[in-house]
């Protein structure tokens, strides 16, 4: 038995996507037959759909990692998962090597270590297709979870955006819960972030952000009583640290504005104890720039406990995380991630994309069905 599969190859970057129609035969043993049913727009689609990424060594290239998908059918010795479940997907995988001592059968599952280490929609094709076939690595090995019967394919599409977070915010224990908490840009993973930082029980939320318009929709949508906005001026850094009152400084830093000046506002956050996760990393078409910072490792993090980090990606820790406050309904508002100015066809992936990259989009969301 085969099945017809669309996808939609970009170019170039830059370039335009064109619909491409393929037959896809059965699984093999161990691998699974996927249908896409949402696909969510990351900003990495944004820059790669703008000016590329040096990962993707190979165009025409099959882009877009967040995804929700129908189980169609199984190989034999499948047993997790059986066809009509739906699933969510991780965007860091495994390089596919079983020996591998990171992501392998018997390794630690820390994939982005590993020097061949994949990507859904950079080296590993993406979801910007209507049907996929895993093969049985990444079925016995990969960030892939079966949500309950009845579960809405909007939100598990989001499950990898909040692993990637969920990975900043727990790599430090009690770093959150009844802690201050502060987070650069009011942009979608700021978004997830601050409302992991409410299931988590943290004292204060503190959102900063230049443009007004996101963060009036933020503070309106997803605030309560532990949430401020802080308008990114001259006068954040003595406003931040006002509102982190009767604390000194911020408990948790969340670095999620990817530019420069972004580095260099969490920084000057830093106090007693402080754990600045540089979550939104700068990139481009000709890689990663250098941003230098002096730190002083004795009087800085030795004598005020401070902690340098960052994450990019997930493993199976963050995803696990992100399932369980999924599944369990502890992200409420979730759906207002969303609204009808986000919702596309996927016959519509330019102009999805051209739409998260505006300023007061946060999560936008491609109908497979």
């Amino acid at each position: 038995m085969t099945c017809s599969c669309t996808s939609y190859h970009l170019d170039k970057a830059g370039g335009v996507f064109t619909a491409v129609t393929e037959q896809l035969p059965a699984p093999g043993p161990g691998e699974i037959l996927l249908r896409t049913r949402r696909t969510s727009v990351c900003q990495s689609d944004v820059v790669i759909h703008k000016v590329g990424l040096p990962r993707i060594k190979k165009w025409p290239a099959v882009i877009l990692h967040e995804a929700s998908c129908t189980v169609e059918a199984v190989g034999e010795s499948v047993t997790k998962f059986a066809p009509g479940d739906l699933v969510g997907l991780g965007c860091d995988i495994p390089c596919g090597d079983r020996a591998c001592i990171y992501c392998g059968d018997e390794g630690t599952g820390d994939w982005t270590s590993c020097p061949n280490t994949q990507a859904t929609g950079h080296e590993f094709p993406g979801f910007a297709r209507s049907h996929a076939i895993l093969p049985k690595w990444f079925v016995d090995l990969g960030p892939i979870v079966k949500f309950a019967a009845g579960f809405d394919p909007d939100y598990a599409c989001q499950l990898e955006p909040l692993a990637c977070g969920l990975e900043g915010m727990t790599r430090v224990n009690n770093c959150i819960t009844n802690r201050v908490v502060v987070l650069i840009g009011a942009g979608s993973q700021s978004t997830y972030a601050l409302q992991c930082a409410q299931a988590m029980g943290a004292r204060k939320i503190i959102l900063v952000n230049r443009g007004a318009e996101r963060l009036a929709r933020v503070l309106r949508d997803f605030g309560d009583e532990r949430v401020v906005g802080v308008r990114w001026d001259e006068n954040v850094v003595e406003n931040v640290f006002r509102e982190c009152r009767p604390f000194n400084e911020p408990h948790f830093v969340m670095m999620n504005a990817p530019a420069r000046e972004g580095y260099e506002l969490s920084v000057k956050l830093m106090g007693y104890g402080t754990v600045l996760d540089a979550h939104a990393g700068v990139k481009g078409a000709g890689g990663k720039p250098r941003i230098a910072h002096e730190v002083d490792l004795n009087n800085e993090v030795h004598y005020k406990l401070q902690c340098y980090q960052a994450t990019h990606g997930s493993s199976m820790h963050g995803v696990n995380l992100a399932h369980d406050l999924l599944s369990n309904g502890k992200l409420p508002k979730i759906g207002l991630m969303t609204n009808a100015s986000e919702r596309f066809h996927h016959s519509q992936i330019a102009a999805a994309i051209k739409r998260a990259a505006d300023s007061d989009s946060l999560k936008v969301i491609i109908n497979w069905d």
